[in-house]
């Protein structure tokens, strides 16, 4: 069977969606876990986002990062209890 390639735009699209605001908590294959955050830059967020948003925007991560932090220290408190 022959695969036909499929013609690539390489029109720049506009993205509809951002992550602004990730966390994860990962296990690696020896029994570690790793707290993962990632946020948005501050210094992208009027280049990338309409003024009108921006300030919703920066408070939101503000509280994102607060909150963050909060949830790392329950689980460094548990894996401590648990260990």
């Amino acid at each position: 069977m022959i695969r036909k390639k499929l013609p690539r735009n390489n029109k720049r699209r506009k993205k509809t969606e951002a992550d602004l605001a990730t966390f994860k908590l990962i296990i690696n294959n020896t029994g570690q876990f790793i707290v993962e955050q990632s946020l948005y830059p501050k210094d992208k967020i009027n280049l990338h986002f309409r003024k009108e948003n921006a300030g919703l925007i920066s408070a939101m991560l503000r509280e994102s990062k607060i909150k963050f932090d909060d949830i790392k220290d329950i689980y460094e408190i548990l894996l401590k209890e648990l260990s």
